[in-house]
């Protein structure tokens, strides 16, 4: 059964904008439609007169005359509903015209039907033990909606027990057939040889080619040279090179990570900003320095205006020193939701295969699939409920309430805007302030995986909450009393 998705008139107030002597009169009542259903607003003029709707972004408006002076107005949202921009002209005999804006907040703008994922990559293609059209919708039935392709692999297609230019080309088109009959988009990565660029360089579901992890500063003479090697094959294609966390300073060349960043992206041209990170050590706490990555990176991107994408551990990792926890529903939660709080574009997943410094994750080396599939499943599906507020977003402050993370700022008074009186936390959160589709939103994330906390907002106008289960929650102004679970997030919808 579709759940109704519903959008808000704002308070239509009498005082909506007149010219002269003439006023536009609507009724005080809020009202809600689902996207693509209707609204009917009731008007009043002062004397008897003439009512026209201007719309716009497929809005559309029909004035019902009920006498000269009353009537009202049929307001039907598209669907997806864009924002809205809706004017009511009113031409009075023997006065001045009136004006008035219907001030229209979309509480969500989408049905199901129309309801778009969360960008979620596998990092790590799959291997030639899962090379079956079941295996690529398996991944696609995952939640997952982006792909690892390895521009090099190459199978002998051929049959001749030799493995040419022709077999990894031949493996490339294979494999794409399957990627494209899964509904799936991908990234093209390490590629050598100028016939695969020409295979993907016109193909929208290649979203981006991967030259090089991890490099330092020393390596940029070279990854620019190599971008400029791509962009001769394929020059729409974004160009991406994944950088080093804070945690491996002395691989940098440099003492001030920050610097290393904005020095990669500058020297490199990349077109893409990432950096990979797993911040959950065995015992459940979180590394120091996670925090002040993601303020680095974002940052820089949101400078240089390139999308920033992030990583999340889908494996575990017991080779690293310290080691870091298995995945676990609440351990995701954190990493995936403050990365998208942080404004990622993609929400990178290490690994999706296990090998050498991946001790398990949802498949095997040899390709059977483990309890980490069936986790990473359930938990992709609660991200989509809500993963869509994030896609394409415009992050305009992270901070924090409690502990301030170093590198990163406190959540102050002045932050928050007049629809919030007050926002508290009785343990360290996240807080981000972003913007999609005309709307405004506060993203709220608990910063442990092992408790939860108490979140407490006082309200001055009417807003909505969304919880992991994508339900919208009407709050009218006053104070409301919320707990957040362990790594969970609480979305706020304003404006």
């Amino acid at each position: 059964m579709k759940r109704p998705l519903l959008l808000f008139v704002a308070l239509l107030a009498f005082t909506s904008l007149a010219f002269g002597q003439g006023r536009i009169q609507f009724d005080k009542q809020r009202y809600a439609v689902s996207a693509g259903e209707s609204v009917v607003v009731e008007y009043t003029l002062p004397k008897e007169g003439k009512v026209n709707v201007k719309t716009s972004g497929g809005w559309t408006a029909e004035v019902i005359p009920n006498g000269g002076r009353h009537g009202s107005i049929k307001v039907t949202a598209p669907d997806p509903a864009t924002a809205p921009d809706l004017k009511v002209f009113a031409v009075i005999p023997g006065e001045d015209d009136a004006f008035a804006r219907l001030n229209v907040m979309v509480k969500d703008p989408y049905t199901e039907a129309t309801r778009p994922k969360a960008n979620l990559q596998i990092w790590g293609g799959l291997s030639e033990f899962n090379t079956t059209q079941e295996d690529y919708d398996k991944a696609a039935d995952a939640g997952f909606t982006i792909i690892t392709l390895e521009g090099g692999e190459a199978m002998d297609m051929d049959g001749d027990g030799k493995i040419s230019d022709e077999d990894m080309l031949a493996t490339i088109r294979f494999k794409l057939d399957l990627i494209r009959n899964a509904g799936l988009k991908y990234t093209l990565h390490h590629p050598w040889h100028p016939g695969v660029l020409e295979l993907v360089k016109d193909d929208p579901n290649c979203l981006m080619v991967h030259i090089f992890d991890e490099p330092g500063l020393d390596m940029i003479p070279w990854l620019k040279q190599r971008r400029e090697w791509v962009k001769q094959y394929a020059p729409e294609k974004p160009v991406h090179v994944n950088l080093h966390p804070h945690a491996s300073i002395r691989a940098l060349k440099t003492d001030y990570y920050r610097d290393y960043v904005k020095k990669m992206v500058e020297g490199t041209g990349m077109d893409i900003l990432s950096y990979d990170q797993y911040p959950v050590l065995k015992d459940g706490s979180v590394m120091n320095d996670w925090y002040r990555c993601l303020e680095a990176n974002a940052s820089v991107a949101r400078e240089h205006e390139i999308p920033f994408w992030a990583f999340t551990a889908s494996c575990g990792m017991d080779y690293e020193r310290p080691a870091r926890q298995l995945p676990t529903m609440e351990n995701m939660r954190l990493q995936v939701y403050t990365d998208l709080a942080y404004g990622a574009a993609v929400v990178q997943y290490f690994v999706y295969r296990s090998y050498a410094v991946a001790s398990i994750a949802p498949l095997t080396s040899d390709g059977k699939y483990t309890w980490v599939y069936d986790l990473v499943k359930e938990f992709n599906k609660e991200v989509h409920k809500r993963g869509y507020l994030f896609n394409d977003c415009k992050v305009s402050k992270t901070c924090f309430t409690h502990l301030t993370p170093q590198g990163c700022l406190p959540l102050i008074k002045s932050d928050l805007p007049e629809e919030i009186v007050s926002l508290e936390t009785s343990n360290t959160a996240l807080v981000s302030f972003f913007e999609n589709q005309g709307g405004k939103y506060i993203a709220v994330v608990n910063s442990s995986c092992k408790q939860n906390f108490a979140l407490d907002v006082e309200f001055a106008d009417m807003a909505y909450t969304i919880d992991r289960n994508g339900d919208y929650s009407e709050q009218q102004p006053g104070k409301k009393h919320f707990i957040i679970d362990d790594g969970d997030m609480l979305v706020i919808k304003y404006r």
